[in-house]
């Protein structure tokens, strides 16, 4: 696995091999990234179900401000913590190893903003619903910031029952697909127009 583009551009980054893992394909992450383009530079990012941190190191590569990574696994700390070290991104990148939901928590507690989320849990879990919630109930997203999800198509975005998080767009790529919504302080057309027309 290698970063896409940007200032580390073609770096390998450090992922166990396992069939308990599922990295993001590079076609997938190149395609968020080229949607997303510009939006990530100078941006705090919060990269969560993190796995090997390929998505906060790409942003990162990318012009990013920080990142900060959160996953529970055990090899996850491991394949994170090594990779910052190997690109020399130590003060850029935080860890917190733990469940995300709890991590989402405790961001919320401690007052943490971010402008890009990005969120790729196991596919069919449950875990799109209940960490969408958990973003939209906590004040972790800044208004206007962008959430990102990684999901397969048989699992759909819950954005009727979301109140600050707006669904804007959904990009199938084979059997995953990329959603995108914004936190917004107003759901109205011309607002949601906007953005729409800048993905």
């Amino acid at each position: 696995m290698r970063i896409i583009s940007g200032k580390f551009k073609s770096r390998l980054i450090d992922f166990p091999k396992s069939k308990l893992t599922r990295p993001m394909t590079d076609r997938t992450k190149e395609t968020l990234f080229n949607i997303v383009g510009s939006f990530v530079f100078g941006k705090h990012i919060l990269d969560l179900y993190a796995g090997s941190g390929s998505i906060g190191l790409e942003a990162l590569s990318r012009g990013a401000l920080s990142a900060t990574f959160v996953d529970r696994a055990p090899w996850a700390k491991s394949s994170i913590l090594k990779n910052l070290a190997a690109l020399g991104l130590e003060r850029e990148g935080l860890l917190l190893s733990m469940d995300v939901l709890a991590g989402i928590r405790k961001l919320d507690r401690t007052g943490r903003a971010f402008s890009l989320v990005f969120v790729d849990p196991p596919f069919d879990k449950g875990l799109v619903r209940k960490t969408l919630l958990k973003l939209d109930a906590s004040e972790i997203v800044q208004p206007f910031g962008q959430v990102v999800v990684g999901h397969s198509n048989r699992e759909a975005i819950p954005h009727e029952e979301l109140t600050k998080l707006k669904l804007v767009r959904t990009k199938k790529i084979g059997q995953a697909s990329l959603s995108f919504l914004f936190r917004l302080e107003s759901a109205n057309e011309k607002t949601k127009s906007y953005i729409s027309g800048e993905l």
